[in-house]
C-alpha cells in the first residue's frame, strides 16, 4: 500500500506521538477506538505531561542554569519565558488532544472517506511531499538544536532541557500542521468533484442536489475542522510568533558583537543563528498560504453565474448562493481568533520583525547600563 494513500504515514505518526490512536480499517474506511489504543493514549498524554511539567519546573525555579555564556541577559532572559511557554503550550495541545480525541476520530474517518471518493494521484503525490518536507525540517532542527546548544555553554541538563522542549515542539506541533493542510486539500478535491458535476449538469434537480452536498461539505470545514484544528492553531500561532526573534537576536548579540573567537567559531554560529528557525517559519508559511478550500469555494460562484435562468426555484436558490458568497467569510480560522490565510502570514511576519527590533532596543539599553556601571 501507499504510504501517502489515506494519510497512512501522518496516521502512523500521529499514532506513536498519542494524538490520534485508532486503528484503521483499510476495507470500511473506519477508524476505531479499541481499548489498547485508549490506554495508549492515556499514558502517552501522562508521560508527556510529567516531561513537560519538570521541564517547565526546572526552568521556574533554576531559570540561571539556562543561561548561555555566550548571550547577554536580555536573550537569556526571553529564552526561559519562551521554554515556559512551549512546556504550557504542550500540555495545551495533548489536554485538548485527549480530550476531544473521539471528536477528532470522527472528522478524520469522514475525511478519509471523502478522499477516497475523490482520490487522485496528484492529491497522494502532494501527501508525500508534504511528509517528507516535514521530515527533512525536523532534522534541520536536531541539527540546529544539538549543534547550537552544545557550543552555549550550557550544563548537560539545561542543553537536554533546552533540545527536548523544542525539538518535541516542532514535531508534536509542525505534524499537525502538516496533517491539517493535507485535510484542507481532501476538502477542496471533494468541492472540485462538486465543480465539476456543476458546471457538466443540466438537470435543476441535481444542481439542487449538488449545491445541498457542497453546503453539507463547506459546513463540516467550517464547524468540525476549525473546532477540531482551529483550535490546536491557538496556541501555536503565538508561539512561533515569540520563538521567531530569538535566531536574529542571537546572532547580533553574539556574531557581530565580536564575543566569539576565531574564524571556525563564526562561521559555526552565524550558520546555526541563520537556520535557527527556518523549519518554523517554513511550516508556518506552508500552512496560511494554503488557500485551496477558499479558492474552490469561489469558483462555485464563477460557474452559478454563467448558468442561464429557469426560471424555477434554483433561480433564488443561485441569487441567494450569489449573496452570500460576495459577504463570505474567512473559511478557516483560529476558532475564530483570526483567519488562517496569506493575510495573517503577512501580519505574523510583520509582528515578528516588530518584536526584534523591540529586543533588539532592550539589548542596546543593557550594553548602555553596564557600560556606565563600568565607568
Amino acid at each position: 500500500m501507499s504510504g501517502s494513500r489515506d494519510l497512512r504515514l501522518f496516521r502512523l505518526v500521529l499514532y506513536r506521538l498519542g494524538m490520534m490512536c485508532a486503528q484503521f480499517d483499510d476495507r470500511d474506511c473506519l477508524l476505531q477506538s479499541t481499548p489498547s489504543s485508549e490506554r495508549y493514549a492515556l499514558f502517552y498524554m501522562l508521560a508527556i505531561l510529567a516531561a513537560a511539567l519538570g521541564c517547565f519546573a526546572f526552568a521556574y525555579l533554576w531559570p540561571q542554569d539556562l543561561y548561555m555564556g555566550v548571550y547577554n541577559e536580555t536573550g537569556n532572559f526571553y529564552e526561559t519565558i519562551n521554554i515556559r511557554g512551549f512546556c504550557v503550550g504542550l500540555w495545551l495541545l495533548h489536554i485538548c488532544l485527549y480530550i476531544r480525541r473521539r471528536r477528532h476520530i470522527g472528522l478524520v474517518q469522514k475525511l478519509l472517506q471523502l478522499n477516497r471518493l475523490c482520490s487522485n494521484k496528484a492529491n497522494e503525490r502532494y501527501f508525500r511531499r508534504i511528509f517528507i518536507c516535514y521530515v527533512v525540517l525536523a532534522l534541520i532542527c536536531l541539527m540546529n538544536y544539538l549543534n547550537g546548544y552544545a557550543r552555549a555553554g550550557l550544563s548537560q541538563i539545561a542543553a537536554l532541557v533546552y533540545i527536548f522542549v523544542y525539538l518535541y515542539s516542532f514535531v508534536v506541533m509542525c505534524l499537525l500542521l502538516a496533517f491539517f493542510v493535507c485535510l484542507q486539500h481532501i476538502v477542496a478535491a471533494g468541492l472540485a468533484k462538486y465543480n465539476i458535476q456543476l458546471a457538466k449538469s443540466y438537470s435543476v434537480a441535481y444542481r439542487r442536489h449538488l449545491l445541498y452536498q457542497r453546503y453539507r461539505l463547506l459546513d463540516t470545514v467550517a464547524v468540525e475542522l476549525v473546532a477540531c484544528f482551529g483550535l490546536l492553531m491557538l496556541p501555536i500561532v503565538p508561539l512561533v510568533l515569540f520563538l521567531a526573534p530569538t535566531g536574529p537576536l542571537f546572532l547580533v548579540s553574539t556574531v557581530m558583537e565580536g564575543k566569539l573567537s576565531g574564524f571556525f567559531q563564526y562561521a559555526i554560529f552565524c550558520f546555526t543563528a541563520s537556520l535557527w528557525n527556518v523549519p518554523w517559519l517554513a511550516m508556518m508559511t506552508f500552512i496560511l498560504r494554503s488557500n485551496v478550500i477558499t479558492e474552490e469555494a469561489n469558483k462555485t460562484a464563477k460557474i452559478l453565474a454563467k448558468i442561464p435562468r429557469t426560471g424555477s426555484g434554483l433561480d433564488r436558490m443561485v441569487e441567494k448562493f450569489l449573496l452570500k458568497n460576495l459577504r463570505q467569510q474567512p473559511i478557516l480560522t483560529a476558532y475564530g481568533f483570526f483567519a488562517l490565510d496569506k493575510s495573517t502570514l503577512f501580519k505574523l511576519f510583520t509582528a515578528i520583525f516588530t518584536y526584534m527590533v523591540i529586543l533588539v532596543q532592550f539589548k542596546e539599553m543593557e550594553n548602555s547600563t553596564k557600560s556606565l556601571q563600568k565607568s
